[in-house]
């Protein structure tokens, strides 16, 4: 019995302990073990933090490179793996209410992942994120540990920062070789159109939350990232933007398109990060034109 209760107390004084150490001293980048951890970390963030934010994005990873700076009225809600209605659900099931929603239709085909939305909304889960911090997934003893090894070795072994200019040249043509067989790869995917009859059931269930979302006073607004030109205009694409629009239309609901700008990809599917924050940039500057 005392074994159990000296464990118990030594258990107590250890996460009291690491509580007051995360609470004042956090490594700059928390690694995370996979993306669904990365999700889950996105969706405590938003919970907490992120509650009270302004704007809220909801979309899928080509969303998810934009990044908002911290208090700055912007939450990017947008999980790898998932599309824009697992963000609407969630949103939805929580006690956020921002003035905006905006809501990325590149992959709105993609259906909701309602068991990920449950767990990550339950009122029980909710409030031990909020009051204890420990609990949060990046606060977990071990992503801290690595977190702060990576920071060490950053600091005292910057890797390399130049190469051979013949080096460099091969490894510029790899590159590009990689990439324009990818967006080949990319375009086959692409090219058979969705189901019309499963984008009909996913703009029936947006149609549906948006309801809810706006009986909060909270505003949608549809949004478009930049691709690849040659994906933009694939099968898939142009039918989920077309099912979209036919269902929520520029004449009843706010939307934003840059279609004049030329962005630079990564892999015909996602921006470079600096393009992403570019393109950013301009979605801020359109939210700051609204009333």
């Amino acid at each position: 019995m005392k074994f159990f209760l000296r464990l118990t107390l030594l258990f107590l004084i250890f996460s009291g302990l690491y509580a007051i150490l995360i609470h004042f001293v956090s490594p700059v980048k928390i690694p995370k073990q996979s993306w669904w951890q990365h999700n889950r970390v996105r969706v405590e963030s938003f919970l907490t933090e992120g509650k009270d934010a302004k704007y809220v994005i909801v979309g899928s990873s080509m969303s998810d490179r934009m990044l908002p700076e911290q208090d700055s009225g912007w939450f990017n809600l947008s999980l790898v793996g998932e599309g824009g209605l697992t963000g609407l659900s969630i949103l939805n099931r929580s006690d956020s209410v921002p003035k905006f929603v905006f809501i990325e239709v590149n992959q709105l085909s993609v259906k909701e992942n309602e068991k990920f939305s449950k767990e990550n909304t339950d009122p029980f889960f909710v409030f031990t994120r909020r009051n204890f911090p420990i609990l949060r997934s990046e606060k977990q003893p071990l992503n801290y540990a690595v977190g702060f090894v990576i920071q060490f070795t950053d600091r005292f072994f910057p890797k390399e920062t130049q190469t051979k200019n013949g080096t460099d040249e091969e490894a510029v043509k790899i590159s590009k070789k990689l990439k324009e067989d990818h967006i080949q790869e990319v375009k086959r995917w692409y090219g058979a159109a969705v189901e019309q009859k499963k984008l009909n059931e996913r703009t029936e269930y947006i149609a549906g939350v948006l309801g809810e979302l706006r009986s909060k006073g909270i505003r949608p607004v549809f949004f478009e990232m930049p691709m690849h030109p040659e994906i933009l205009i694939s099968a898939k694409e142009t039918r989920t933007r077309d099912s979209i629009l036919k269902k929520f239309p520029p004449s009843e609901y706010l939307w934003f398109r840059d279609q004049t700008t030329v962005y630079e990809d990564s892999d015909g599917l996602h921006l470079t990060y600096p393009e992403a924050n570019r393109f950013f940039h301009k979605l801020k500057e359109y939210a700051d034109s609204l009333p």
